[in-house]
């Protein structure tokens, strides 16, 4: 099992957007997490202030946030404030100090409800390799007590449902596991017309023992879950059953390849995103070596052999380019992790070296890429 060790909480400092920052409590508090704090200045054309002041107001307000979270026992891994694209930001600083969880705010709410994703924590979703977690403004605090899981049968799907057990055994929670079987044209048009009648009744009935047999195959390890098939638009579906079942946290998988800024979400997911309608965490795809392509495998062994011999050469800022090219496409390449521990400490960066050492130890003893992963156990799925 892979432990929550560290979290990334971005903020505003927003005083009303306290939501993200009593998530990360929760959370550090049961895995006994370290937190490090992040805001982002974006650059105005006409500073009202000097940038100076600016930013010293910044850290004033960001080690408020510090000193309230160790008021409750939270660890503070480090406050930081930088100037820069927010989206950006929040990414290359999730990857520079490899935590195990960023959290952002989803955005304002909207007078109907619902509130969509702000450009921000869309793009965080799509470029962080960690699991996001974006929290809903103005919900009440997230407890992860009811936690639902929408799955479609397939392997990301069950990455997914894996790590919405693992939070709902953690916080004594509890989970609907959801498929939704979507209409499809032609049987809809087929039924219509009265011909070939029983299509559709039997693409439904293999829909339903397929997800049978995919929760069959996922333990549940002694947590309380229901299962649920629903049939229609399957993010609208997904959006119901979080007001039917008082949800407050939708758990989801995301498939693609981080760093090439071509992370691709599912429709569904996407959809939830745009109408929110609770908070959500999107876990990424862990078998992401096998989503490399031969150009990009290509590139990292160029990218390898140019980091290897500048490390030789001394040319450790250089070389600290190169391996970090490689870590954008492939995040798990252990050799260039251990490259960047080298010629930092070769830079006298105790601290980055210490990090990557660390990152790599634990790629090599095999831990899960994931927020969380399985635990032994089998459990009862509950119609």
């Amino acid at each position: 099992m892979h432990v929550l060790r560290s979290i990334l909480l971005a903020t505003d400092l927003w005083p009303l957007n306290s939501e993200p920052e009593s998530a990360a409590v929760r959370l550090a508090t049961e895995f006994d997490s370290q937190t490090s704090l992040l805001h982002v200045l974006e650059p105005m054309p006409h500073w009202p202030v000097t940038l100076d002041q600016e930013q010293q107001q910044a850290a004033g307000l960001l080690q408020q946030v510090a000193e309230r979270l160790a008021s409750q026992h939270i660890k503070i891994a480090g406050t930081h404030v930088v100037v820069g694209s927010a989206a950006d930001m929040i990414v290359q600083r999730a990857r520079e100090i490899d935590v195990d969880l960023v959290i952002v705010g989803a955005g304002e709410a909207c007078s109907s409800g619902l509130c969509s994703v702000g450009p921000v924590a869309e793009f965080v979703v799509e470029h962080a390799s960690q699991p996001v977690l974006v929290v809903r403004p103005s919900d009440p605090q997230l407890g992860f007590r009811k936690i639902l899981c929408p799955v479609d049968q397939s392997r990301v799907a069950a990455h997914g449902l894996r790590n919405a057990l693992r939070l709902a055994q953690v916080f004594g929670g509890e989970m609907v596991v959801l498929t939704v079987i979507p209409e499809v044209g032609w049987l809809t048009a087929a039924t219509e017309t009265k011909q070939l009648v029983d299509a559709k009744i039997e693409y439904e009935l293999k829909s339903c023992e397929e997800f049978e047999t995919f929760l069959e195959t996922i333990p549940t390890n002694g947590v309380k879950v229901s299962r649920e098939v629903r049939r229609g638009v399957p993010h609208r579906e997904v959006a119901a059953a979080v007001q039917d079942h008082q949800i407050d946290l939708i758990v989801m998988g995301a498939t693609g390849r981080t760093g090439l800024v071509r992370v691709l979400l599912g429709s569904t997911t996407r959809q939830l995103l745009r109408h929110l309608p609770c908070s959500m965490l999107i876990v990424k795809q862990e078998d992401l070596i096998e989503e490399l392509t031969e150009r990009d495998l290509d590139a990292i062994d160029l990218l390898m052999a140019e980091g290897q011999e500048l490390l030789a050469a001394d040319c450790h800022r250089q070389a600290i380019e190169k391996f970090r090219h490689v870590l954008d496409r492939n995040p798990f390449h252990i050799a260039a992790v251990e490259g960047l521990a080298e010629a930092n400490a070769k830079l006298g960066q105790r601290e980055k070296a210490h990090l990557y050492r660390r990152r790599a130890q634990r790629l090599r003893s095999h831990a899960s890429f994931s927020l969380i992963g399985s635990a032994e156990g089998h459990g009862h799925l509950e119609q």
